[in-house]
């Protein structure tokens, strides 16, 4: 399956999947965005397997996210599996090997 298109974005926390933001996946480029944040990355596909690399830039109501208090820009690393319109994923804040973060993307649409 391709995982070109327009996807919502859910970070696992204590209280469940929350919706963090939108993102966006055309020729191997990866965007994001919310309220508080946007996200610039790229990514590779192989098969079912997806490696997504990107920088946060977090502007408004900064959240705590892979153990660190407060932070403005984060690069990550997320590993995922692309199952039929849903991608899961795992995520590492380069430099923090200590927290994962786990992803959960669902489409939206198509890009076309």
């Amino acid at each position: 399956m391709n995982c070109e298109g327009i996807w919502k974005v859910e970070m696992r926390g204590p209280y469940g999947w929350e919706r963090i933001g939108t993102g966006f996946m055309r020729n191997g480029e990866y965007l994001g965005a919310s309220t508080s944040h946007y996200t610039v990355g790229s990514y590779k596909q192989d098969g079912d397997d997806l490696e997504i690399s990107y920088h946060i830039t977090q502007y408004a109501d900064f959240r705590t996210v892979f153990g660190i208090k407060s932070m403005t820009e984060l690069d990550v690393t997320s590993k995922c599996k692309i199952k039929k319109n849903k991608i899961v994923c795992t995520g590492n804040a380069k430099g923090n090997k200590k927290f994962d973060v786990q992803l959960r993307l669902t489409r939206l649409d198509s890009l076309e």
